[in-house]
């Protein structure tokens, strides 16, 4: 498997895989997921798959834990920390449609806040584990959500941010999608590693671990599903996913 050094004919190859096609109209966050949102949980994403493969083997025994999905989306999260078990979890979401989405689940109907990031509707200290997947991208400024997040974890707290790798993005990588044949990209942000890892820290989040995950095996059927089963060796040749293992510095007097 290529880890490194893409070759240009790759490279074109993964461009054109996951980039907006020309003429794609760029959307707000807001307006993007509000029309993404009655087909996101179907339409065949391998970075999607790649993240629950990922993170799935970082996440702690949740079974007693008070758990925050910031950006939950179709609470694609909350629906697999529920299996997991949790003593509680909620979802936090800025766009009503991907909400409405989440709550056609009935376990989740009374987990879900319409609010912001940048503001989270929750008590200080009241999360035991924290879940950004694919947020950060969409914000200019990292400054506050690392804060929010910094602010509603407890001492003791686990924190999980995963987007798509910067490197995926400086190949071309969008965040792409099509309604009502027509295709769209949603804008989005390329934060540098470094930069995600010293604005947490400037909040108060220690990094714990860093990881870029690579398409794999696992993922080569969404690609035949997707009718794109020869670029599955291309998509391989780029980190595609940044994920992110924070906790809290120690405060005086407390110990993590």
């Amino acid at each position: 498997m290529i880890r490194s050094g893409v070759i240009p004919d790759l490279h074109d190859q993964v461009s054109e895989l996951f980039q907006a096609p020309a003429g794609a109209r760029r959307l707000s966050v807001r307006e993007g997921y509000r029309l993404w949102a009655s087909s996101y949980d179907s339409d065949p994403n391998p970075l999607l798959a790649l993240e629950e493969r990922e993170l799935e083997l970082l996440l702690p025994d949740t079974r007693h834990e008070d758990v925050i999905d910031v950006g939950c989306g179709t609470g694609r999260w909350m629906r697999k920390l529920l299996r997991r078990g949790v003593r509680s979890v909620v979802g936090v979401d800025l766009t009503p449609q991907m909400l409405a989405r989440a709550a056609q689940n009935s376990p989740l109907r009374e987990h879900l806040v319409q609010g912001d990031c940048l503001a989270l509707p929750f008590r200080s200290r009241s999360a035991d584990v924290i879940v950004c997947s694919f947020t950060l991208g969409h914000l200019a400024d990292l400054v506050k959500v690392a804060h929010e997040i910094a602010r509603v974890a407890r001492p003791k707290a686990e924190v999980f941010v995963s987007d798509l790798h910067p490197d995926a993005q400086g190949h071309g990588w969008r965040c792409a999608f099509r309604y009502q044949g027509r295709s769209f990209e949603i804008g989005g942000h390329r934060h540098a590693r470094a930069h995600v890892h010293e604005t947490f820290q400037s909040a108060g989040l220690r990094l714990r671990r860093s990881l870029d995950a690579f398409i794999g095996e696992p993922e080569r059927h969404i690609f035949v599903r997707g009718g794109k089963g020869a670029w599955f060796e291309a998509a391989q040749a780029v980190p595609a996913l940044a994920v992110d293992h924070f906790i809290p510095d120690a405060r005086p007097g407390e110990r993590v």
